[in-house]
């Protein structure tokens, strides 16, 4: 099978480094993709937003599934013109996507379908917003209705600032603060059934100890030797399942991953976000754990057929990443600075290619995270370890990176 991978990011490596294992992959592209993708992939131009493009790109590949990575082009309809043309694609169509797209849309989906979630406001104007922020009081939550590249949200205890955040949004939702942990599960979904991965932690705020701005993630690890053992069934159950049910019940089956952040707070399982997509970097361990080929599990998902699905396999021990950022992340990053990686042969670990660029021969930065160095082991303890080693074989003006990630799980805390 000819597999095109749409996205040039950690997730989209990580994505195209599991479908390389896979014997059933016979020829794999990836559009635009980065330096460290083009040491798996054959790498095509193409405008990841535009559905014609990428139509005319995987007509021309012959594509037998397209794997579509970032937000953008789903909610732009590149699924939909794939599949108008009769081209097998794992990612959800444009109406489905707004689950992502538009907060206040997620808020009515789990409100029809029974989820639990925090209470909320969806605000349009400053006195609304104002009326919100008095109800809940501190730590105020606001999100941004639309996408927002992973920044969209504030968690904030100061008045003016989410304030100033909700005023800059326009349209924001405005929400309860909800306590406990944050775990990210990811489903594979056909239109009708689902499929949980790995329950898996990311790192939303910059700097170490969770201070600083939220951004993309900074790291994270799976698994969760902290969460329920059910955790994931729990999931399916009262998330997933209805979510899916529900958007099957308004005519926009969602066919591709469906990602549901959620807090393990006192009263249970709530849901903080849901995404239309593969989370990143999650994406990087829990694609690093599986151990059934992944190419069969989005073709089935792409043609409604997870049903017949093989029963998950998992490598044992654990995964984590860290994300290396560069200089002025997230604010405004610097772009254009050299990378040099020495990276020891007998390191249990590797680099993902998350934001980089070819330059004269040079590897430079071209984003605000440039790469993700994923270590594995059979604890959580020895991958923290692994990770942080591969990613400080990296040379990097400016660069910078958090010291916790998973810290406090690989000490049992």
């Amino acid at each position: 099978m000819q597999v095109l991978v749409i996205g040039s990011g950690g997730r989209e490596h990580a994505i195209v480094r599991a479908l390389a294992r896979d014997p059933g992959v016979s020829g794999l592209h990836a559009a635009p993709g980065n330096p460290g993708i083009a040491n798996l992939a054959e790498l095509h131009e193409v405008k990841p937003a535009d559905p014609a493009d990428v139509t005319r790109l995987a007509e021309h590949l012959n594509a037998g599934l397209v794997v579509i990575g970032p937000e953008v082009p789903l909610v732009a309809g590149v699924a939909d013109a794939l599949r108008a043309a009769g081209i097998a694609v794992f990612g959800p169509d444009a109406a489905a996507a707004r689950i992502e797209g538009s907060k206040a849309f997620a808020k009515e989906v789990m409100t029809d379908a029974g989820i639990p979630t925090a209470r909320s406001f969806t605000c349009h104007s400053e006195a609304e917003a104002d009326v919100a922020l008095a109800t809940f009081g501190p730590p105020y939550v606001v999100k941004d209705d639309a996408l927002a590249a992973g920044k969209g949200v504030v968690v904030t205890d100061d008045l003016a600032t989410a304030r100033k955040h909700a005023a800059a949004c326009g349209k924001v939702v405005i929400e309860e603060y909800l306590d406990g942990p944050e775990v990210s599960l990811f489903a594979l979904a056909d239109g009708t059934a689902a499929i949980s991965l790995l329950p898996a932690q990311d790192f939303k705020r910059a700097r170490d100890g969770d201070q600083g701005p939220n951004t993309g993630g900074m790291g994270a690890y799976a698994p969760l030797p902290w969460a329920p053992p059910d955790l994931a069934d729990t999931v399916l159950g009262t998330v997933i399942g209805p979510a899916i049910g529900e958007l099957r019940r308004r005519g926009t089956p969602y066919h591709g991953l469906l990602y549901a952040g959620l807090a393990l707070t006192s009263k249970g399982v709530k849901v903080v976000e849901f995404n239309a997509r593969f989370g990143d970097p999650e994406t990087q361990v829990v694609l690093d754990r599986l151990a059934t080929p992944l190419a069969g599990l989005l073709q089935a998902a792409a043609a409604g057929d997870l049903a017949a699905a093989p029963a998950l396999s998992w490598l044992p021990g654990a995964a984590g990443t860290v994300v290396l950022a560069a200089e002025g992340y997230p604010e405004s990053p610097v772009k254009g600075d050299k990378i040099n990686i020495d990276l020891p042969e007998r390191a249990r670990g590797y680099l993902l290619h998350a934001g980089t660029a070819l330059r004269g021969g040079d590897l430079v930065t071209a984003g605000g995270r440039v790469l993700n160095a994923v270590g594995s082991g059979p604890d959580l303890a020895a991958a923290r370890a692994a990770a942080y080693a591969v990613v400080e074989s990296v040379e990097m003006r400016g660069g910078w990176y958090r010291h916790d990630i998973a810290e406090r799980a690989a000490a049992g805390r």
